[in-house]
């Protein structure tokens, strides 16, 4: 059976953002990589990541600044390496400027560090539907994992 954690206090005293920021919990920003085909370029809007001991929680914000390769996976990297195994980890979009379409679906790892978003067909975004990213497209999403 598991102890119970006790941050370092007693009982009746109160777990403090600061005692609670010890094992992690505060946000933390990162620069995740953006691959379709090619390396992507991309502005961070938001990109920031929580751990709580082994759950992390993903948040983030891209907006696009070059082109990626038609028909081919939209790939985006991860903070910290996940249990290999995982499968739908969270949800989010890829907004298509050029044709005004919005492409949403859950995320799911492509590798231990990397994830893509699924289409109604369940292939990756970028092959099905086949688009290429481009400036002025907008990827978000929000994902939660067990860190390996």
């Amino acid at each position: 059976m598991a102890t119970q954690w006790t941050a370092g206090t007693t009982s009746g005293q109160v777990l403090t953002a600061a005692t609670l920021n010890t094992i992690g919990a505060a946000w933390e920003a990162y620069t995740p990589t953006l691959v379709q085909g090619v390396t992507v370029t991309k502005t961070i809007a938001y990109a920031k990541f929580c751990r709580l001991q082994k759950l992390c929680i993903v948040n983030l914000d891209l907006n696009v600044t070059s082109a990626g390769t038609a028909a081919a996976a939209i790939s985006i990297g991860l903070p910290l390496t996940a249990v290999a195994g995982t499968q739908q980890i969270g949800s989010g979009f890829v907004y298509d400027q050029n044709i005004n379409a919005l492409y949403s679906g859950p995320a799911s790892l492509a590798t231990t560090t990397t994830i893509n978003m699924l289409y109604q067909t369940g292939s990756p975004i970028g092959q099905s539907p086949s688009m290429a990213l481009a400036s002025g497209d907008v990827i978000r999403l929000m994902v939660a994992y067990e860190v390996a």
